[in-house]
């Protein structure tokens, strides 16, 4: 399956009419946040694909009732999107106390609950996770070291425990002419996707 994936940015390519041809082929977007949720409905509605997506720590709280129209949210829930499953857990770390801001211990929480859900489908013969999808990165893996873009510790937990073929996030902009994006651990690969990336699962 060829996903577009997107995060953090506006692309210029993303946001007209030269979408679908650029587009062309995608059977589902992932968005890993911090996009305007007018940004992801004009996608979804001009693609006609499903639109997953994570929360980013420039978003609207969930509680706050804000959502984009027509995607399908991915925080904390296992999700079978046509062939492929996918995981999500949206969020930063803490550093201003805004939305959507975690500690590293309520991170862990968040990560054992996802991990129990992935369990159970286990035990229903379900297929486990083709992807992870997360704002941030694991920790040590494209992660920077102030408080905000460092990387959660009990993702690395989730990687050696579930194996995912991929883990894709966002949250750590990226610049230069060709900047690394991809880093491993065991046979996971993790994918930086700052503004739009198109990977196969």
């Amino acid at each position: 399956m060829k996903v577009l994936c997107v995060s953090d940015r506006v692309e210029r390519q993303l946001h007209g009419p030269a979408l679908r041809s650029y587009a062309s082929g995608a059977e589902a977007v992932i968005s890993c946040g911090d996009l305007p949720f007018d940004y992801l409905e004009y996608i979804v509605t001009l693609l006609g694909v499903p639109v997953y997506y994570v929360l980013g720590n420039h978003d609207p709280a969930p509680e706050s009732g804000e959502r984009p129209e027509g995607c399908i949210p991915l925080d904390g829930r296992v999700v079978d999107a046509g062939g492929v499953v996918l995981a999500g857990l949206s969020g930063s770390r803490l550093y201003s106390g805004g939305p959507n801001q975690y500690t590293e211990r309520q991170m862990a929480r968040r990560s054992l609950a996802l991990s129990a859900r992935i369990g159970g489908r286990a035990l229903m013969g379900r297929p486990a996770p083709t992807a992870f999808v997360t704002h941030a990165p694991p920790f040590g893996l494209g992660d920077r070291k102030d408080p905000c873009h460092t990387g959660f510790r009990s993702f690395l937990r989730l990687i050696d425990r579930h194996r995912p073929p991929l883990w894709l996030h966002g949250h750590v902009h990226l610049y230069g002419p060709d900047p690394r994006r991809i880093w491993h651990r065991g046979s996971t690969e993790v994918v930086n996707v700052f503004g739009h990336r198109f990977v196969e699962l």
